[in-house]
């Protein structure tokens, strides 16, 4: 019987075996008379709910468990016609029977009989879960319903009946209880049994209390109006027994020791292992091959995740009975419960004590919460006790070695399988002897902190999390191999090329291997002066404890942490320049716990070498409410001092690079990138990075020939623009202009439009460009760009007060618009209009935007415009402390310093005009000229 238990808690049928034959097709009789049917006419209806009735009725009684459901759709909608026009239902048919009681569509009031009119169920034989490796013996029966039609009701109502001869007389059933708002207008649970029979039975967990027994007849009754009050919201970050949503459950069993004992002979192993069988051979095998217990158990382990395939298989013996040992062995597949009964016997024949132990996936620390019962669980283990210590043994896992076997799985509680019977046992955590994750990086940052970097990851990957990448190990398809390594690596340090990895398993120590090579984008980061770099790749990337217990209702409700996971991790970067001047800030060491989480760090920089070795081990465990603030302070504090790297204010950029000097540091970079684009010459991706890095050290020829070869494999819209940014510097407009059509002929938008139409100003032809603009005067989308380049343009056609004229109606719709209010100022400065009023609005501007360096630009050309070279100096300085990359600033600087008789003004001019190539005739147009 499956059972609807949230979290797929459904008992052990998600690892089976199955008969007692009873029916393979569907019965079609009445209701059972114990069944209390509903009265649809008395059923109050608002006429908004897509189920009218959910009716849910449980009988327990000589050691069956009859399941009663009665649901009643309302057809208000196509949607609902296609969700609810075909009907189905499962069942086993070697545990009971399946009737089908009623089958109705209600018409205007008029009740149309499916069934008497000749409708019947299909059974599909296939099974429904064998993509999942589940055998479970289950059958659907299904229909469309005939006729049905957008406003009918239509009511379906089946029973099914089943018993477990594993369980002998013994019974449980299980019911959601869902809360509102379930849009039904009736719903209902009913669990009943006779009168004196020993059944126990519980509402909950976080069911509401005032649940009673009611005794009618010979029967007692439980039952449960539904939906329930809606829940109170409780934090994601609670342990699962707060948040495990409410049921109706009953069942024959007294208690974990009564579910124990009966559980216990399935897993017997007396007489399992035949002298000379195949097993017993392999128990032979593995004694010669270590005398250490422990060992023992680890290879048996071993062979049993490695030789016998997971396989749910329901059809022999019941849902609780396990295939004997032999049997697995000989067909090399079994679930769970197989599996563990063939460890388990290996074991116990070592001599090794041994036990089965029910657990679930997720239940976790619900589990002493619900009602004793083996549904709910849905898992075996072995626990073996080796030298006075615990080892939890899951034959269903992978990758467990003796240097793992110590690990102990997240289970939360089990219930160990003892003749005499068990309590609930709770799977304690203790530190992990491997760590999950080793990896080491090293990073080659010394051609420039903006320019890619050369890495090498070497990383192990031990336990299950090895055994995970033992397939993709072992795949002789290269190209999902190439995948594997590509994702990894992005997922482990960022956007990379790689260009040559070796992958590998090893089978004995239960170790992945990745070693990869490659190129990384750079990440520093730049904040006006300042530029930093979070260092990659540590455990602690991302830590954050920061629950809310804000609330009266949650301030006694613990923190549940996630784990067990160990993870360390080696950094060594090769910083630029000789490590002169670079610093490492924040946390460098540390050594404690934060919130179940155990942390030690060690970073330190000697010359160019930056070093940092981390450890994190995550803990399962929970954080008291006592203890949350304290933990809470602690965290913040190891966050606050976020471990990163500082580079000088005067680091060497990627424009300062000279080929002269510096050609000897970027010969690894290019000959990588030589290395990309011979792997794939047909890829044009690589050809796209490498012109990106060419331009960055102003290689623009170099560049040139990789965006000419990239548009001829791939012509994009980004390869367009770029290639005619570059012909734009080199003062080809035409051929800048040919490119930024072409462009717009791949993506026709507005933006794209407004590109041609500068595109064609810089080549003197204003009337089309401004013919162009004028075509999208109505895009009110993109209104404010559209007349912002109309301004522009008008300026340089001669005409900057119309220009202006403009920009000041724009200002008007959308007063203090920093946009606006910098365009605004900029085109006052350059065509040198309204002087008087000049100087406000671009300090308006500069206010407006933050300090923002391009407007701190444009006030800086007010500035000059008005004389006021000092203050004009001051902005171009705080501009390019903040964007140190902004060429026509540092062109406008040089000139300021020149004027003022700074020698240094040239140099500013000259390095900008390497930048930019096109300023001088762009300032030119202002009537701006650079000494030379």
């Amino acid at each position: 019987m499956k059972y609807p238990w949230p979290y797929g808690l459904a008992s052990l049928l998600l690892c089976t075996a199955a008969p007692a034959f009873a029916g393979d097709e569907p019965l079609y009789q009445a209701p059972p008379a114990w069944v209390q049917q509903v009265d649809l006419s008395k059923v109050p209806q608002s006429g908004g709910e897509t189920i009218v009735v959910a009716d849910s009725q449980k009988r327990l009684e000589a050691g069956k468990v009859w399941d009663y459901s009665d649901i009643v759709y309302r057809i208000d909608s196509p949607d609902t016609l296609t969700a609810a026009g075909t009907q189905s239902t499962s069942w086993i048919p070697d545990k009971g029977d399946l009737y089908i009681n009623r089958v109705q569509i209600i018409r205007d009031g008029k009740v149309i009989d499916v069934l008497a009119n000749g409708g019947r169920f299909t059974v599909l034989r296939r099974e429904q879960q064998l993509e999942q490796r589940e055998i479970n013996g289950e059958l659907t029966a299904t229909m469309p319903i005939p006729g049905l039609r957008v406003g009918d009701l239509l009511r379906v109502t089946y029973t099914t009946v089943q018993s477990d001869q594993a369980l002998g007389q013994k019974v449980q059933a299980a019911q959601n209880l869902p809360a509102k708002p379930l849009p039904v207008a009736f719903a209902r649970a009913v669990i009943s049994w006779p009168k004196g029979d020993a059944i126990a039975w519980r509402a909950g967990p976080n069911a509401p209390g005032t649940i009673q027994p009611e005794l009618r007849g010979n029967y007692e009754y439980v039952e449960v109006k539904l939906p329930l009050d809606e829940p109170k919201e409780l934090p994601d970050d609670a342990p699962l027994r707060f948040r495990f949503p409410p049921m109706l459950q009953a069942g024959s069993f007294a208690s974990w020791k009564d579910v124990s004992g009966a559980m216990a002979p399935l897993f017997a192993t007396r007489d399992t292992v035949k002298p000379g069988s195949d097993v017993a051979k392999q128990v032979e095998t593995i004694e010669a091959k270590a005398k250490d217990p422990l060992a023992r158990a680890a290879l048996a382990t071993r062979l049993v995740q490695d030789q016998v395939s997971y396989l749910a298989n329901g059809l022999d013996g019941g849902n609780y009975i396990p295939q004997s040992p032999e049997e697995t062995w000989d067909k090399r597949y079994g679930d769970c419960k197989a599996k563990s009964l063939l460890l388990l016997a290996m074991l116990r024949e070592m001599g090794i004590e041994a036990e089965a132990v029910l657990v679930h996936h997720s239940a976790g620390d619900a589990i002493p919460e619900l009602l004793p019962m083996p549904a709910d669980f849905d898992h075996v283990i072995v626990r073996a006790t080796i030298g006075g210590k615990v080892y939890w043994l899951d034959g269903t896992n992978s990758g467990t070695r003796l240097s793992s076997i110590g690990e102990v799985p997240a289970f939360g509680y089990g219930l160990p399988l003892r003749p005499g019977g068990a309590d609930l046992v709770k799977l304690d955590q203790r530190d992990l002897d491997v760590p999950d994750r080793v990896l080491h990086l090293t990073i080659d940052e010394s051609a420039g902190l903006d320019l890619p970097a050369l890495f090498e990851l070497k990383t192990e990957l031990n336990g299950s999390m090895g055994a995970g990448v033992r397939p993709i190990a072992l795949q002789t398809n290269a190209k999902a191999k190439d995948s594997f390594i590509k994702q990894f690596v992005t997922a482990t340090i960022g956007d990379a090329d790689v260009l040559s990895y070796a992958l590998s398993y090893d089978d004995d120590q239960g170790t992945a291997r990745i070693d990869a090579k490659g190129l990384m984008n750079s990440t520093w980061q730049f904040d006006r002066a300042a530029a930093s770099q979070a260092i990659p790749a540590l455990p602690t990337a991302g830590f954050d404890f920061s629950p809310d217990r804000a609330r009266a209702a949650w301030k006694d409700i613990p923190v549940a942490v996630s784990g067990p996971y160990l993870f360390r991790t080696e950094v060594e970067v090769k910083l630029p320049e000789g490590g002169k001047g670079y610093e490492l800030r924040g946390t460098k060491a540390f050594d404690g716990q934060i919130a179940g989480t155990t942390i030690n760090r060690e970073s330190s920089v000697a010359g160019d070498e930056l070093k940092v070795d981390e450890q994190a081990a995550f803990h399962l465990t929970e954080i008291a409410p006592a203890d949350i603030p304290a933990e809470k302070a602690k965290a913040a504090r190891f966050n606050a001092g976020h471990l990163s790297l500082r580079a000088p204010k005067d680091a060497k950029r990627a424009w300062q690079f000279d080929a002269a000097k510096d050609g000897a540091s970027i010969k690894p970079i290019e000959a990588a990138y030589a290395t990309l684009v011979a792997k794939d010459p047909t890829n044009a991706n690589p050809y796209l990075e490498r012109a990106a890095f060419r331009a960055a050290i102003l290689d623009r020829a170099g560049a040139m020939a990789d965006y000419d070869k990239a548009i001829a494999i791939a012509p994009t819209t980004d390869a367009y623009f770029a290639r005619s940014n570059l012909f734009s510097q080199l003062g080809q407009q035409d051929r800048a202009l040919d490119d930024v059509r072409k462009a717009f002929e791949l993506a026709p938008t507005t933006t794209n439009a407004l590109a041609e139409a500068q595109a064609l100003a810089d080549l003197g032809r204003y009337d089309e460009s401004l013919s162009l603009i004028d075509t999208y005067d109505d895009d009110s989308e993109n209104r404010l760009a559209v007349l912002q380049e109309k301004a522009q343009v008008l300026g340089m056609a001669g005409k900057a007060k119309e220009g202006l004229d403009v920009l000041d109606e724009l200002l008007t719709e959308r007063p203090g618009d920093p946009d606006i209010l910098n365009t605004l100022c900029w085109h006052m400065g350059v065509w040198q209009l309204n002087e008087d009023k000049m100087l406000p609005e671009c300090t308006k501007a500069v206010e407006t935007a933050g300090w923002s360096p391009p407007v701190l630009d444009s006030r800086a050309m007010a500035y000059f415009r008005l004389g006021r070279l000092d203050d004009a100096l001051a902005d171009y300085n705080a501009a390019l402390s903040g964007a140190p990359q902004l060429a026509p600033t540092l062109y406008m600087r040089g000139i300021v310093r020149t004027e003022q008789g700074d020698p240094a003004g040239m140099e500013d001019i000259r390095q900008a005009l390497r930048m930019a190539p096109n300023l001088a005739k762009q300032y030119a147009r202002y009537g701006i000229e650079a000494p030379r």
